[in-house]
């Protein structure tokens, strides 16, 4: 890898986990992954499981540009007559072009094709599925027409180095968003929870007060080692290995 393509990687790679939610992810993926893989159009699709039947539910999508949105949606309305509706149900990240699963000029005559994506002369599509530790959460595809000329092998091969990235980065978006919307607990119910003494749920009030060691210390008039062993069994009760993680339960 060249010096210029390796610093490229690396700036994807630092933007990508550095993104906190999934809208801030989705734009973020395929801008970065534009200055490596030049396409036309490009999408991604949420994916969830239905609690109820279990099966996968392909949704939302984001599109670059956004007016092919439209051309999205109207494969997500006949998704069922899809010829790579499979990769979704890939137990792990895979990339696959068209022009490689479809011989010759067959993917012109598939119905996806001539109902939706004549119109925008697509003349290649390169899809990867988001799968993290055997769950689906999202489909990225990119398009490009026959003036750009068909995706290469050089740039299936940079998507599948990205893939784990990818992967992880949309898991720790849609983790932190699950997390964000669960109802905050009071001190009493933490205390409840994790089975807290009444001075361990004295400290963690004023932990959650963003008080300092030693401003615990003079309030409470406690000695320094009696503080660390009530700090030590907040952190074992709570299963935090840290303050900040502490911190994360207010």
């Amino acid at each position: 890898m060249e010096t210029n393509d390796f610093l490229l990687y690396n700036e994807v790679l630092y933007r990508l986990h550095a993104c906190r939610t999934m809208e801030e992810l989705k734009p973020t993926l395929l801008g970065q992954l534009k200055l490596m893989i030049p396409y036309t159009y490009a999408s991604f699709l949420s994916i969830q499981v239905d609690p109820e039947t279990q099966e996968l539910v392909h949704r939302d999508p984001f599109c670059q540009p956004r007016q092919f949105e439209a051309a999205e949606r109207a494969w997500l309305g006949q998704i069922d007559q899809s010829y790579s509706i499979w990769l979704s149900h890939a137990p792990e990240s895979m990339v696959v072009r068209d022009s490689e699963i479809l011989s010759g000029d067959n993917r012109f005559s598939a119905p996806s094709y001539r109902k939706i994506y004549l119109d925008y002369h697509i003349y290649d599509c390169m899809q990867m599925n988001i799968t993290y530790a055997g769950q689906a959460m999202g489909r990225l595809a990119f398009y490009r027409t026959q003036a750009d000329g068909l995706f290469t092998d050089r740039e299936a091969f940079l998507l599948r180095t990205l893939s784990n990235h990818i992967d992880l980065a949309c898991y720790h978006c849609t983790q932190r968003q699950a997390q964000a919307a669960q109802p905050a607990r009071t001190l009493e119910e933490l205390t409840q929870v994790y089975g807290l003494t009444r001075r361990e749920t004295e400290i963690l009030g004023l932990v959650f007060q963003d008080r300092n060691n030693e401003e615990i210390l003079e309030q409470l008039h406690i000695s320094k080692n009696t503080l660390l062993k009530h700090l030590q069994n907040l952190y074992r009760k709570c299963g935090v290995s840290s303050r900040w993680d502490l911190l994360k339960l207010r």
